[in-house]
């Protein structure tokens, strides 16, 4: 017998896959290091059981669907009715190894789950086709991969660490309508960027492990860093150091746990610098990464080449003169729209270049 292959999807497979995602995401970064994932169990049209994964080390997506399902069934006795058999949706393949959890292959078997459908392959090496297999292997009908580009979008995060080992980075800034971060004065600048910016500003931070600012940054501006607009999580903070003194009553120092502080030893290449900061922060399970300033700290990952996005917030209606100037983005905006009085550009390194 010949090596099984998962069959193409049918139709309705895209709908409940879209649903799959829209569950996955609930959880934000609570479940960093590992990925975000929605499952379904659908039977005749009808979601009778629903999970994501909420938290790491904590039950998977698909384990949270079972368990519902199996508490439907019990409550309407729909074994007994003559439905049809359920179908389980899972954004990613499931895993099939012994980790925080027991394998989750195993549990779908044992479930008489007799149809799976699957976003994308899990690009972990202990999974990586054999959670696929292994279903496949006990009878199982497979259908996928379904809406796999947006599937391995949602988790870009964890495949670039799985692959490339090294945490997502996401640059952001604000800049007035002539460039520049700030009007060069001590002490805490003027606001830059409006209430609708702040908004999509603490969403980047509510979906990071982490957010970087540089010593100088912090001392000048005491940023509170917080996900504040909307609850946990909040990213692990991360100061990248010079040396100088950071005794001051900080906000970000009365977080818990207490910032991640890098040494930033001068002279130095930038790209050996990013690559050990890279190394310590996946050490310290921190798969993701935005880095918020200021200009040196920017510098350094731009020029090490090491980034996978950039968020820039451009007020047009303030002008400030003098300061310290914007960088200089390496590639052109593949997003721009309005959002209040700023100009709002996304940059991509290019995700799927890269991973492909």
């Amino acid at each position: 017998m010949g090596i099984q292959q998962p069959m193409p999807p049918v139709h309705q497979d895209f709908l409940w896959m879209r649903r799959c995602l829209e569950i996955a995401r609930i959880p934000g970064s609570s479940v960093s290091p590992n990925p975000l994932v929605g499952a379904l169990i659908v039977q005749n049209h009808k979601i009778i059981g629903q999970g994501a994964h909420l938290r790491w080390g904590s039950a998977h997506a698909e384990i949270h669907a079972l368990q519902q399902w199996r508490s439907n069934r019990l409550s309407h006795n729909s074994a007994a009715n003559g439905e049809g058999m359920p179908t389980l949706y899972i954004s990613l393949e499931p895993c099939n190894h012994q980790g925080k959890t027991p394998p989750c292959t195993e549990a779908i078997i044992d479930a008489g789950i007799q149809s799976v459908v699957f976003g994308c392959n899990d690009p972990h090496p202990l999974v990586s086709g054999a959670g696929i297999n292994r279903l496949l292997q006990a009878g199982i009908m497979v259908r996928g991969p379904v809406l796999e580009k947006e599937c391995r979008w949602m988790n870009r995060r964890f495949e670039t660490a799985c692959r490339r080992n090294r945490p997502y980075v996401i640059l952001k800034w604000a800049m007035s309508a002539d460039g520049f971060l700030d009007n060069g004065e001590p002490g805490p600048g003027p606001r830059i960027s409006g209430p609708l910016a702040s908004l999509i500003t603490h969403q980047l931070r509510r979906e990071q492990a982490a957010i970087m600012v540089g010593a100088q940054t912090l001392i000048k501006d005491d940023p509170d860093l917080r996900a504040w607009r909307l609850g946990d999580p909040h990213p692990r903070v991360v100061i990248a150091s010079d040396g100088r003194s950071m005794d001051g009553p900080y906000r970000a120092f009365a977080r818990i746990p207490e910032p991640l502080v890098l040494f930033w030893p001068q002279p130095c290449r930038a790209e050996d610098l990013v690559k050990a900061w890279c190394d310590t922060l996946m050490e310290q399970r921190l798969n993701s990464l935005l880095v918020e300033g200021g200009r040196k700290t920017l510098d350094i990952f731009l020029n090490s080449g090491i980034w996978d996005e950039i968020h820039i917030f451009q007020n047009q209606e303030l002008n400030l003169h003098h300061g310290t100037p914007a960088p200089y983005p390496p590639c052109d905006p593949i997003r721009e729209e309005k959002v209040g009085k700023d100009t709002y550009r996304i940059y991509l390194k290019g995700f799927f270049d890269v991973h492909e």
